[in-house]
């Protein structure tokens, strides 16, 4: 139950991240600014957690070690930022959390030799069909979020092999939070200085900066990577993302309420899916958790 627990206590945080990356990128912020704040904030608040644990990474293996840390790193927040600033919340949350638990669990499969059972394959059955909706009503209707899509399609990817790598490295989920954030700190900050972006920022209002700064750095990169973390090490790696998709629903309302996103009937009925897939995938989670009150 606990893991459970917390894959649902990130799905939350992460559900409210899609419409306020979406904010931020229809603004005034690019989603290198974005990027930045996130990263600059997380690195500096878990740097020490690293420096007391840096032992425990195990450097020495880049093969899992560089999927873990760029999965969850800038190439993530960068591949969903520049596909929100094109597709709405409520079809990147379909395309998003639905598509991660079809990934990892192929990656599962193939990496970590995690078995799948009939009821989780069913329910990845369904989440694919609310999947292929959203995008075939661009792909026979105008094609107007494609590009958006394929940008987010690519960051379920990247995302996906964070969730493999975080199972098959098994680090503690502080120090997990803790070498993401600031190794990507480290990497990409220097390069989006000397680019100018510090200019950038100095120009923003300072609301847009707090809340960017907070949501992004400390609610988004440490609370929520770290009870993932720790849901992917107690569920394992497909049943901890196939939770996920449970954030669409939530993500979709929120643009609603937030950014004005409009919700047509393929949105609607990928949710829908997503949603029932979810279900299907965690029956068994489900009926233990009802059991035990």
């Amino acid at each position: 139950m606990a893991g459970f627990a917390a894959a649902l206590a990130a799905v939350s945080v992460w559900a409210g991240w899609l419409p306020v990356t979406r904010l931020a990128v229809v603004t005034r912020l690019r989603p290198e600014d974005v990027a930045a704040l996130r990263f600059a904030i997380a690195g500096a608040v878990l740097s020490p957690v690293l420096m007391l644990h840096w032992r425990e990474i195990p450097w020495r293996r880049p093969l899992v070690l560089v999927p873990l840390l760029a999965g969850a790193g800038v190439p993530y927040q960068l591949l969903f930022g520049h596909g929100l600033a094109i597709a709405n919340s409520g079809q990147a949350a379909v395309l998003g959390p639905g598509l991660v638990s079809s990934f990892v669990a192929v990656f599962a499969v193939l990496f970590l030799g995690e078995r799948l059972g009939g009821a989780q394959l069913a329910g990845l059955a369904v989440t694919l069909i609310g999947v292929a909706g959203v995008i075939g009503r661009d792909l026979f209707g105008g094609r107007a979020h494609l590009g958006g899509y394929g940008l987010i399609i690519a960051g379920s990817m990247s995302w996906a092999s964070y969730t493999v790598a975080s199972r098959a490295l098994a680090l503690r989920p502080l120090v997990n939070a803790a070498a993401v954030a600031v190794v990507n700190a480290l990497v990409y900050l220097p390069i989006y200085l000397a680019l100018g972006g510090g200019a950038q920022l100095a120009a923003l209002p300072a609301a847009d900066l707090w809340l960017q700064g907070v949501y992004q750095g400390v609610v988004t990169a440490v609370l929520a990577l770290i009870a993932f973390a720790f849901a992917v090490d107690r569920l394992g790696a497909a049943v901890a993302a196939s939770v996920t998709p449970l954030s669409p629903v939530l993500a979709t309302l929120f643009g609603w309420l937030l950014l004005g996103d409009r919700v047509d009937l393929a949105t609607v009925i990928g949710l829908a899916a997503v949603a029932g897939g979810v279900v299907i995938v965690n029956r068994r989670v489900l009926r233990a958790a009802i059991a035990g009150g």
